[in-house]
């Protein structure tokens, strides 16, 4: 009979457990190293939880395309009122730009919930009216907006040096809201067929039936300088740079009157210290009227035949997009603001 030695059984045992524990050791390397990976930023269109303390109570959208790359520019998309955010990019053409210049597009999107408490029905618009929501002071929607635009710098390593805005009808009201408010944020800005800043003081008067004409009662006697003056109450005391603005409306649009742009107009370039006579004219494309003021701070595009509607240009050609039934048939509106915007470089 063999006998087994105590130092024996100490030599065996280990050398048995020796795969047991080098399995867990590699599990435990491995475990390491996939919560040290940081996890990669999801890309196409989609919804954003949690970017912020969002005192406005919107929701926020994305869309990052797969060949965006660190450091690509922001451009914030507002859409009209009653709208939202899934297709906008792509019914008006903003999102083939994306692809083809690799920029990522925020969509604010408003609540139901939050609009109508004052005897309206929904219409889903920013508050364009509220002090709460269009000022620097304000903790309202404007700053639930810059809190998206901090998540895709913080999660998407976007460049804070070109952020831009953008956005059709009472989302074209909300750009100038945040190039009002917050013009260290917004490099440009692009509106179409919106209002002026300031147009309106309550929700009532937004969406009286004044608007017609472009702003109710006595508001639409306006001098460009007090038009400049509501721009400039939106963040008081700023001497620092502000933001390029470009407008486009409609000769036709029979909701909010071509008027819009001249109040629009008066008021940016008081803001910018240049003549409210254009510095140049020309024709882009036929019914189609573009100025220029200043040195390019501020930059128009009358559409003589559109109405309440974004222009558009369906086709395959760099310079054609958005889908066929959704706007106008006249020029790419998204084309010339991302060249504006300096996107296409």
């Amino acid at each position: 009979m063999v006998s087994h030695s105590v130092a024996g059984a100490e030599t065996r045992f280990p050398l048995l457990r020796l795969p047991i524990i080098l399995a867990a050791v590699v599990a435990m390397l491995a475990a390491t190293m996939l919560s040290a990976a940081p996890a990669r930023a999801q890309t196409g269109f989609h919804e954003v939880q949690d970017f912020g303390s969002n005192p406005g109570n919107l929701k926020m959208f994305a869309y990052v395309p797969e060949q965006a790359q660190s450091g690509a520019p922001v451009v914030v998309l507002f859409h009209g009122c009653g709208g939202a955010a899934q297709d906008l990019d792509v019914n008006t053409g903003w999102r083939k730009y994306a692809d083809a210049y690799g920029f990522t597009i925020v969509f604010p999107e408003q609540k139901d919930e939050n609009v109508g408490s004052g005897g309206i029905v929904p219409h889903k618009c920013f508050s364009a009216w509220n002090p709460a929501d269009r000022t620097r002071d304000g903790q309202g929607e404007a700053r639930s907006v810059v809190q998206m635009v901090d998540y895709m710098k913080a999660n998407h390593a976007a460049d804070a040096s070109r952020v831009y805005a953008t956005g059709y009808s009472g989302g074209g009201a909300a750009t100038n809201v945040m190039l009002a408010a917050y013009p260290d944020v917004f490099k440009a800005g692009a509106v179409f067929f919106g209002m002026a800043y300031g147009c309106a003081d309550t929700e009532a008067d937004y969406f009286d039936t004044g608007l017609l004409a472009q702003c109710p009662g006595a508001i639409n006697s306006l001098t460009p300088r007090q038009w400049g003056d509501k721009i400039r109450s939106a963040y008081p005391g700023y001497t620092g740079a502000r933001p390029r603005v470009q407008i486009w409306h409609g000769g036709s649009d029979l909701l909010i009157n071509r008027n819009s742009l001249e109040k629009q107009r008066d008021g940016w370039t008081d803001v910018f210290g240049v003549s409210q006579t254009p510095a140049s004219t020309s024709r882009p494309a036929l019914g189609v009227t573009q100025q220029v003021y200043g040195s390019g701070q501020v930059e128009t595009y009358l559409i003589s035949s559109m109405g309440h509607e974004a222009p558009v240009d369906p086709g395959i050609g760099i310079d054609k997009c958005g889908t066929i039934g959704q706007g106008h048939d006249s020029l790419c509106g998204p084309y010339y603001a991302a060249g504006f915007f300096g996107l296409d470089n």
